[in-house]
């Protein structure tokens, strides 16, 4: 097994665990004391664009390399759009403590964005050192 199959299977994990996690933080219930303390301007908005920066960088980072670069951004932004749009629905449906939110998908987008851009940039580093 080489290296960089190797991180290519360790970056497929990761992504799992983290849409899944990201799925928790949208669903799970505020404790509006705990919010308080993370009360500064757009918050939430921070939140969202980390949440799917990560999410989209570490999509990026464990593509399959049998697909262009230019098909598997594709594919990332097409899946994290509708998951970002999907919590949103789940949100504004499904939840008493929580709401959906379009400022709050355009703030998954900008993340998500900038995650591709970053992982871009440092994939090619990652796979000189395999």
């Amino acid at each position: 097994m080489t290296s960089s199959f190797r991180n290519k299977q360790i970056f497929r994990a990761v992504q799992w665990i983290w849409a899944a996690l990201v799925f928790v933080v949208h669903v799970a219930p505020v404790d509006s004391e705990r919010a308080r303390r993370f009360d500064f301007p757009f918050a939430d908005k921070w939140v969202h664009g980390i949440l799917f920066f990560a999410l989209a960088g570490i999509s990026l980072l464990a593509r399959d390399s049998k697909r262009s670069l230019r098909d598997s951004v594709v594919l990332i932004v097409v899946v994290c759009a509708g998951y970002g749009a999907l919590l949103e629905w789940i949100q504004f449906s499904f939840t008493d403590e929580r709401s959906g939110d379009v400022l709050d998908w355009l703030a998954d987008l900008a993340g998500m964005l900038m995650g591709i851009l970053l992982a871009k940039t440092i994939e090619p580093r990652l796979n000189r050192r395999s």
